[in-house]
């Protein structure tokens, strides 16, 4: 009986000791403070920007983990790496180099400083870093980053070296068409007077316009186009303060608008729908010095386009 009792309490001693150690473990763990850029786990962060703000206001995230505050201040400085782009194609894209993201030209951004502090004391742990994206003529067929990285941290702290780079993607939106997601629409109407059914990409292109394929053709996934098919069969849409739409050309093909101007309008009831009445033709063979541009027969439209999500 007295040996199980001193193994009894030897069993209890160890446990209170490993109890200790386990508290001791959480409580650094829980009181380390680790400072990050914030993103996904592929350290993009991605940032709707409207085309009805010309001006588009933004921010770089900085998080400091931990339970308690710092207790001293701490600035974060950052600064700009290209190569974080060229690791991200490497990954996604390989030698698909016609996919491969690349740098937001400097005339659409501004981000006037690259230093933050986060104040002794503050209970949120994060700090920003204010930007402005340009939203003009931003394609939203090419994916663009503003490559950042941390550079210096003030004071005695540890940076997350698989966070310590962020990708800051602007995507960009109007009220039809967004490209953080595809947009997709439901076409129903008539080709020539036979039926036609077709799902079909919208792309935002300004605060009013938007670009869509004619009748049944596609071609275009995601962010990721046909370039041939869309200069062969890509439409702009600008809807008017009246909600009348406007038909014109993208790349080569040639459209008129048919009918009534009502005939070819935008409506918000239960859904989002774009009517379209339009004749098109697309290039058959290009002009040259001493020919004219051969065109394709007409083909006239009559479809409703209605917004899926």
């Amino acid at each position: 009986m007295k040996y199980f009792k001193k193994i009894t309490a030897l069993t209890a001693l160890v446990a209170a000791i490993n109890a200790c150690d386990t508290d001791a473990m959480f409580h650094e763990e829980l009181y380390k403070k680790v400072f990050c850029l914030v993103g996904s786990s592929d350290n993009v962060y991605t940032a709707v920007h409207s085309f009805e703000n010309p001006v588009s206001d933004g921010f770089i995230s900085i998080y400091c983990g931990g339970t308690n505050p710092v207790d001293e201040d701490i600035t974060v400085e950052l600064e700009y790496d290209d190569s974080i782009i060229g690791k991200y194609n490497y990954r996604y894209y390989d030698l698909d180099s016609a996919r491969y993201a690349q740098q937001l030209p400097a005339e659409k951004y501004e981000l006037p400083i690259l230093t933050a502090t986060m104040k002794a004391g503050q209970t949120d742990p994060y700090v920003t870093i204010p930007l402005k994206i340009y939203t003009e003529n931003i394609s939203p067929d090419s994916i663009y980053f503003i490559p950042l990285k941390i550079k210096h941290i003030s004071g005695n702290y540890e940076i997350n070296p698989d966070m310590a780079s962020v990708l800051y993607r602007p995507v960009v939106e109007n009220r039809y068409a967004q490209t953080s997601v595809s947009t997709t629409y439901q076409s129903r109407g008539e080709k020539d007077g036979k039926e036609m059914v077709a799902t079909k990409p919208m792309y935002p292109l300004s605060a009013t316009t938007v670009r869509v394929t004619v009748g049944s053709e596609t071609g275009l996934t995601d962010n990721t186009a046909d370039l041939t098919k869309i200069t062969k069969f890509a439409v702009i849409l600008t809807v008017n303060p009246d909600n009348t739409v406007s038909i014109a050309p993208y790349g080569t093909i040639e459209v008129e608008a048919l009918g009534e101007p009502q005939e070819n309008r935008y409506e918000v009831t239960d859904f989002k729908r774009f009517h379209l009445y339009y004749r098109y033709r697309t290039l058959k063979t290009p002009a040259t010095e001493s020919t004219p541009a051969v065109y394709d027969a007409w083909v006239t439209v009559s479809e409703t386009l209605k917004r899926q999500n």
